[in-house]
């Protein structure tokens, strides 16, 4: 689910705030992409997310989104961890590891 309907929203607010999420969502994998092809493997904290992205939202949207995004599988939360903004630590999180694929041309054999 990409937003929490916990203030009980009407129809036309909750479709607005599921667009506003999805739209988040999107940006914020569009930043990791985007450094993971200038700096593979770095990992990012929700803190960092918010400076990159450009995005004007609470933290707790980039931490919302970041955690849909890894139930998704298309980011992975790491047990590494930094200070964040506000001066607590924040986990690190990545784009998952792309498997190994191998053509029958490539194969050893």
């Amino acid at each position: 689910m990409t937003f929490f309907n916990t203030i009980g929203e009407n129809q036309d607010e909750l479709s607005k705030s599921i667009a506003q999420a999805k739209s988040q969502e999107a940006k914020i994998m569009r930043c990791f992409k985007y450094y993971e092809g200038k700096y593979p493997r770095l990992r990012f904290s929700p803190s960092m997310v918010l400076k990159m992205s450009g995005l004007k939202c609470p933290i707790t949207s980039i931490r919302r989104a970041m955690t849909n995004l890894s139930n998704e599988g298309k980011l992975v939360k790491t047990d590494e961890k930094i200070k964040g903004l506000y001066g607590k630590l924040e986990h690190l999180w990545s784009l998952p590891e792309e498997p190994e694929t191998f053509k029958q041309n490539t194969l050893p054999f």
